[in-house]
C-alpha cells in the first residue's frame, strides 16, 4: 500500500496497512534542511526556493507520508486593488522585522490594517496583526460593499503539489475555520464579545466569511488539493462549549460540507485546549481532528478523547514538539511512541503526528526516532 492510498483510506475513518507517520511540517523545518534562509515579503511562496519539490525530499528522508499543507497565504488576506477597492502598502523595517502598513481606500471610505513581522529564527517569520481592518460595523459594511473575492491561495503551489506528491501522499492545505478567518479582519477579543453586544453585527460577518471561504476552498479543491485542514485553535476549550456551539460550529460545518461537496476531505486544526469543547466536534462534518495537545500545552486527556470521539473520525497528534521532542532522548522517544500506538491501534484510522510543526534545531536524530517508531510499532496486523 503506497503512501497515498495509506492516508487515503485513514481519512475515510478505516483501518490501513499501517498508522500513517505524518507529523505537522511547516516551511521553517523545510527551509532549516536546505539552509535557505525566506524574506518576509515572499515567505509563503518564495520565488527562488521550490517549496513543493523540498518539502517532498524533507518527508522522504524521514521515511514520512506526506501530507503537504503549504499554498496558504497567511499575510495576503486583503485582496489587491480592484475596482472600488485601490490599495496601497507600505514596509518600514529590514529583513528581520518589518511594519507593514495597508490601506484600502474604497468610494465610502478607508481602511486600514497594520501587520507586524518578525524573524524568530533563520528559517521562521512570524507576524501578528497591530490594527485590525474592521473595528466598527461601518467597516465590515465597507469591506461587505466593495472587497473582490478572497485571493489568499497560491493555487498554482497546490496544483504543482498534487503533481509533484504523487503516490507519496495527501495535498492537506493549511487553511483557516470562518472564526479563525474573521481574526484575520477583527481583533479578537472583540470577536468574543460580538455575540453578546451585537449579535446581528457577528453573524453578518460570519456569513460573509463563510461564503468568502466557501468560493475559494472549491477553487482550491479544484486544483489538486485532496483536503483541506481548517484552522479552528481560537476558539478552544477557553471559549467554553456553550460559545463554540452557539456561534461557531454551524459556520465551521458550513465549510466541511461545502469541502465534502467538491469532492474534498476536511482536517480539523485545534492545536491547543479542547477538553472541554471536544464532544462536540462529534457534530462537525469533518473526517479529522488533531492534534489531542496534552498538558502542559494542552488541557486534552487522550484516554478520553478515545472514549468520547465518535469512531469514524480519525485522529491526528499528541506528541509533543515543545518540549518532549527537543529534549527527550532518542530511546525515550521510540518507547513514547510505542506507548501512544498501543492505546490508539485498537480505535484505528489514527495518525502519528505531533501536536504542531517541530522547531528549529530539533535533534534530526529525535524525529528520526520518531519516524522510525512510528513504522516499527504502527502495523495494525
Amino acid at each position: 500500500m503506497n503512501a497515498r492510498e495509506r492516508l487515503a483510506i485513514t481519512l475515510q475513518g478505516r483501518k490501513a496497512d499501517r498508522i500513517p507517520v505524518s507529523p505537522f511540517i511547516w516551511f521553517n523545518n523545510v527551509f532549516e534542511m536546505f539552509k535557505y534562509t525566506p524574506r518576509i515579503d515572499d515567505n509563503f511562496s518564495p520565488k527562488d526556493f521550490d517549496v513543493v519539490g523540498k518539502w517532498v525530499e524533507y518527508c522522504r528522508y524521514f521515511a514520512f507520508d506526506v501530507l503537504f499543507a503549504g499554498g496558504f497565504l497567511f499575510d495576503s488576506f486583503i485582496p489587491g486593488t480592484a475596482a472600488d477597492w485601490e490599495v496601497s502598502v507600505t514596509r518600514e523595517g529590514d529583513e528581520d522585522r518589518q511594519k507593514c502598513t495597508t490601506v484600502v481606500k474604497t468610494p465610502g471610505g478607508s481602511l486600514s490594517q497594520v501587520m507586524n513581522f518578525s524573524r524568530t529564527s533563520p528559517h521562521l517569520i512570524v507576524l501578528a496583526i497591530e490594527k485590525f481592518l474592521i473595528e466598527q460595523p461601518a467597516d465590515f459594511e465597507l469591506f461587505r460593499k466593495h472587497a473582490p473575492p478572497a485571493e489568499y491561495v497560491d493555487l498554482a503551489m497546490i496544483s504543482r503539489a498534487r503533481k509533484t506528491v504523487g503516490d507519496s501522499g495527501l495535498v492537506n492545505l493549511a487553511s483557516f475555520g470562518t472564526f479563525n478567518t474573521l481574526n484575520m479582519f477583527r481583533k479578537l477579543e472583540n470577536m468574543m464579545m460580538d455575540p453578546y453586544t451585537d449579535e446581528g453585527f457577528y453573524r453578518a460577518m460570519m456569513d460573509y466569511f463563510t461564503d468568502w471561504d466557501v468560493q475559494l476552498n472549491r477553487q482550491v479543491v479544484k486544483a489538486g488539493a485532496d483536503s483541506i485542514e481548517l484552522g479552528g485553535n481560537l476558539a478552544t476549550s477557553g471559549a467554553g462549549p456553550d460559545f463554540f456551539r452557539n456561534f461557531v460550529s454551524a459556520y465551521e460545518n458550513r465549510l466541511a460540507r461545502d469541502i465534502h461537496s467538491a469532492g474534498g476531505r476536511v482536517v480539523y486544526h485545534n492545536c491547543g485546549d479542547a477538553q472541554k469543547i471536544m464532544h462536540l466536534y462529534n457534530d462537525l462534518d469533518i473526517d479529522v481532528w488533531g492534534y489531542l495537545t496534552g498538558a502542559p500545552f494542552g488541557d486534552v486527556v487522550l484516554e478520553d478523547a478515545l472514549r468520547i470521539l465518535r469512531p469514524d473520525m480519525a485522529l491526528r497528534g499528541n506528541i509533543d514538539q515543545v518540549e518532549f521532542l527537543r529534549k527527550a532522548a532518542p530511546k525515550q522517544i521510540r518507547e513514547r511512541v510505542r506507548e501512544l500506538l498501543d492505546k490508539v491501534k485498537p480505535r484505528g484510522n489514527w495518525i502519528l503526528s505531533t501536536s504542531d510543526f517541530f522547531f528549529d534545531g530539533t535533534s534530526y536524530e529525535n524525529i528520526h526516532a520518531f519516524a522510525q517508531a512510528g513504522l516499527e510499532y504502527g502495523n495494525y496486523g
